[in-house]
């Protein structure tokens, strides 16, 4: 025979997953409103109705909570680039390139709250803890991972990628390198890979905080010409 507590744990615990998702959605609107900063847990304690206090049962700190809404952005966005790139063929090395590429920049101009809080000013006084770091390198190592099946396919056209590499810049890409446990991917192939990334990644964080729209307006053309 079942308990009455047994029984009623599984609801209990919807009723708090459904608080917790309700309090970062409130979160974010005020990120959105006030800048990624702006986050308090008494302003989200009367927006929500409840005393500081209830909240406190859900998240310690502000910095818990902005942890877990950091956490929450590199997932989302590691899973839009991962399920752009399983919709195209294996092989199709180029293609599946572009599609993480302009998977990030659409999730980036869809959410700019959340790319704001990932890409950019740090929030005073936060320092992101080590349990961010798995979801942070959920998107890159996905870039990393495609630009290594590339090379190992021979899809790489060797006047494109060996690129010269600086005495200076080689010293740091081997250390990313051994960092990354890739020793099949040449420092040169490495090097490139981080340009482009930096490239795309600088493009789309103009556009989504902006910069570009004073210029030429949508950002599209251009994005497809550094694709």
């Amino acid at each position: 025979m079942t308990t009455g507590t047994a029984a009623t744990s599984p609801r209990r615990e919807r009723v708090r997953q459904a608080t917790v998702e309700e309090i970062k959605a409130v979160a974010r609107a005020q990120m959105a409103a006030e800048g990624t900063a702006g986050v308090t847990l008494r302003a989200i304690a009367r927006e929500m109705g409840m005393t500081a206090p209830a909240l406190y049962r859900y998240f310690g700190s502000r910095d818990e909570l902005v942890t877990a809404l950091v956490v929450d952005a590199y997932d989302a966005l590691a899973d839009a680039m991962e399920a752009a790139v399983e919709a195209v063929p294996a092989g199709r090395h180029a293609a599946r390139l572009r599609a993480a590429f302009e998977a990030f920049r659409a999730w980036g101009l869809e959410h700019p709250t959340e790319y704001a809080l990932i890409f950019g000013s740090p929030i005073p006084g936060y320092v992101a803890p080590e349990t961010t770091r798995p979801a942070g390198v959920r998107y890159t190592g996905l870039l990393v991972r495609l630009l290594a099946e590339a090379h190992g396919a021979g899809a790489l056209d060797p006047a494109r990628v060996e690129v010269r590499v600086p005495a200076g810049l080689r010293r740091q890409v081997e250390g990313f390198r051994r960092r990354l446990d890739r020793a099949d991917l040449p420092v040169p192939v490495l090097a490139f890979g981080l340009g482009a990334w930096a490239r795309v990644h600088g493009l789309v964080t103009l556009e989504v905080f902006g910069h570009l729209a004073p210029a030429i307006g949508d950002g599209a053309a251009l994005f497809e010409q550094e694709l």
